[in-house]
């Protein structure tokens, strides 16, 4: 099956403020369908687990148009595309229940040795079937590639310690969390009025139990079009962790 299609609703738990779905239910989405799609191959996070390995996000470039709300249909559809033996492309869609799309995503991914901790080569990791077939081409437009900027000002920041709650499967902090962390630490005259139509996420490194993660947002847009560059940096380590670029809207 090279394009794996759900339907669902809505649940009560996945919205927010007037009953839309909230910014991290959509990355919640993608990963619950990749799992799935991945586990009809053989290739789910408990598989490639078994034999060492783990899947690792990098890029995420999401796009939403409209935000669904409780009890809204919605169809849910991910692709993936090996690329040069080295990474793969992932796209997802969620539309509503007449084909309109609401939300489109484009990522990367990448397996690792869970020993050394280095990217293994994809025909190492996973099934045959997945290096020469099960696969839909994804179309990158130039923002899906483009670095997010460094901040350079930081115009506010917040701390964030890692909960046992926030970890994943391989005992890292799961993606979402970084978004939730990002997005708190925008100005409260944005989050309570707005809501991201764009986020371009790249994650750098990695962040484990009983870090505390610093939080730096600089402000990048106009009146019009708010934007921010974010940044988390990990306390113990001092490196970065993950860098995004967010534009808000009124839905």
């Amino acid at each position: 099956m090279t394009i794996y299609e759900e339907t669902l609703r809505v649940r009560y738990a996945e919205t927010g403020v007037r009953g839309l779905i909230k910014p991290v239910s959509t990355f919640n989405y993608f990963q619950d369908i990749m799992s799935r799609h991945c586990g009809q191959m053989k290739a789910s996070a408990h598989d490639l687990r078994q034999n060492g390995f783990a899947w690792v996000v990098i890029r995420y470039h999401i796009n939403i148009r409209h935000y669904p709300g409780w009890n809204d249909r919605i169809i849910i559809r991910t692709w993936r595309q090996p690329v040069k033996n080295l990474y793969e492309l992932r796209q997802f869609e969620i539309c509503d229940d007449t084909g309109n799309c609401l939300i489109s995503a484009r990522s990367t991914w990448i397996v690792i040795n869970l020993n050394t901790k280095k990217p293994a080569r994809l025909n190492r990791s996973l099934p045959e079937t997945m290096i020469n077939g099960l696969s839909h081409p994804v179309v990158l437009d130039t923002a899906d590639t483009a670095s997010v900027p460094e901040i350079t000002r930081p115009d506010k920041q917040r701390y964030f310690n890692i909960r046992m709650h926030d970890l994943d499967f391989n005992t890292h902090v799961n993606n979402a969390v970084y978004i939730i962390w990002a997005l708190e630490t925008v100005p409260e005259a944005v989050i309570t009025e707005m809501r991201p139509q764009e986020m371009m996420i790249q994650y750098i490194g990695e962040s484990l139990y009983g870090d505390r993660i610093q939080s730096e947002v600089e402000y990048a847009g106009t009146e019009d079009t708010p934007a921010f560059i974010h940044r988390m940096t990990s306390e113990n380590t001092g490196k970065e962790i993950t860098r995004l670029k967010t534009r808000w809207r009124c839905f």
